[in-house]
C-alpha cells in the first residue's frame, strides 16, 4: 500500500454547495454516495480535499479562521451524512450500543486540555495527539479533519493496509496491538509495526498549509485500517505552531461497553494518567514517523 488507490482521492470542490447563513451545504447526495461506497464497500478509506477551492467559490479563504471553521463544519456534516447512511454494527466486532457521532477539536502538535466531548473521560488530563501506527479504541468509523496548519513541517496523516499484514504475516488481530499508557487508543506493537511502515503504509498526498482534508477510515483491528502521522515539526523554532485536528468518532452512553470492545482483543480497559507522557512513551507513542519518502508518499 506504498500508494494510495487513486479512487480513494476525493476532490470535494467538485460537488456542489451552497453557503446560507453563515454554513456549508452540501447540494444533492452525490458526495455523500462517493464516500458509503469508497469507505462501507470499497478500500475502507476516502481522502476528502480540495475544501479551500470550495470555500474559495463562496468568496471564503482557507487561511481566515472563521472561513476555516466553516469548512470544519462542512466536511463534518458530510460524516454525520454518512453515518446516516451506514450500519455501524456491521463494522464492529463486538456489539455496542452505538448511539451519536461526537467531535472534538486538539492541537495535534501542542499539549491539549479539555478535549473530551463527553463525561466518560476526565476533562483534566492533558492530551498529546497519537502518531504511532494505531488505532482508535472502540469507534469503527473515524473521520479526522486536519488543516490549516500553522508553522508546520510534516504531520502528514498516514494510512496502514493492517488487514493485508495481518493476512501475510498470519497474525491474529489481538496480538497485533497493546495498551497506550497515557491514552484510551490501542498501538500496533513496534514488532509489527515497523514492516507495516515498509510495506503497508502510504502518507496522504496533502497539501496542509493551504487546504483542509478530511480522512474517513474503517478504523477497526478486526479487518481494519491502522493510521499514524509522520512528524509533525516547526518550520521556524522561535515562532508559534498550530496543527488542527477535528476527530469525530462514534460513541455510546454506558462506559461498561468500552469494556467488552478491550476485552474482545483481549486487553484491560486503561486508566490514563493526568499528565502527558513521560520520555520514554512520548518518544514510542506521539513521536510520529520520521521520514516519508517521495516514492507514492511511502513512509519511512
Amino acid at each position: 500500500m506504498k500508494i494510495l488507490p487513486q479512487d480513494t482521492i476525493v476532490d470535494v470542490s467538485a460537488y456542489r454547495t451552497e453557503y446560507v447563513d453563515g454554513r456549508l451545504h452540501a447540494v444533492g447526495d452525490e458526495l455523500v454516495d462517493e464516500l458509503v461506497k469508497l469507505v462501507a464497500e470499497g478500500h475502507g478509506v476516502a481522502v476528502c480535499r480540495g475544501v479551500a477551492r470550495t470555500l474559495a467559490a463562496h468568496g471564503l479563504d482557507v487561511h481566515d479562521e472563521h472561513h476555516a471553521a466553516v469548512a470544519r463544519d462542512y466536511l463534518e456534516s458530510l460524516f454525520r451524512a454518512f453515518g446516516e447512511r451506514v450500519d455501524v454494527a456491521a463494522f464492529s466486532p463486538v456489539a455496542i450500543g452505538y448511539d451519536r457521532i461526537a467531535g472534538m477539536d486538539v492541537d495535534g502538535f501542542n499539549k491539549n486540555r479539555h478535549f473530551t466531548p463527553n463525561d466518560d473521560h476526565t476533562t483534566a488530563r492533558e492530551f498529546l495527539t497519537t502518531k504511532c501506527v494505531h488505532f482508535d479504541a472502540a469507534t469503527p468509523l473515524i473521520a479526522n479533519i486536519y488543516g490549516p496548519n500553522l508553522n508546520i513541517v510534516g504531520g502528514l496523516p498516514v494510512i496502514c493496509d493492517t488487514r493485508a499484514y495481518l493476512r501475510d504475516a498470519e497474525v491474529s488481530p489481538a496480538d497485533l496491538i497493546e495498551l497506550m499508557p497515557h491514552s484510551f487508543n490501542v498501538a500496533v506493537k513496534e514488532e509489527h509495526a515497523e514492516r507495516i511502515l515498509a510495506d503497508y503504509a502510504a502518507a496522504a498526498d496533502v497539501d496542509l498549509d493551504a487546504d483542509l482534508v478530511m480522512i474517513v477510515l474503517f478504523n477497526e483491528v478486526d479487518g481494519g485500517l491502522a493510521h499514524a502521522g509522520s512528524a509533525p515539526r516547526p518550520v521556524d523554532a522561535q515562532q508559534p505552531s498550530r496543527r488542527p485536528i477535528r476527530h469525530l468518532e462514534y460513541q455510546f452512553p454506558d462506559a461498561d461497553e468500552l469494556a467488552k470492545w478491550y476485552a474482545h482483543y483481549r486487553l484491560e480497559v486503561p486508566a490514563p494518567g493526568l499528565e502527558v507522557p513521560d520520555e520514554a512513551a512520548h518518544e514510542r507513542y506521539h513521536r510520529g514517523v520520521e521520514r516519508v519518502g517521495a516514492d507514492g508518499g511511502n513512509p519511512r
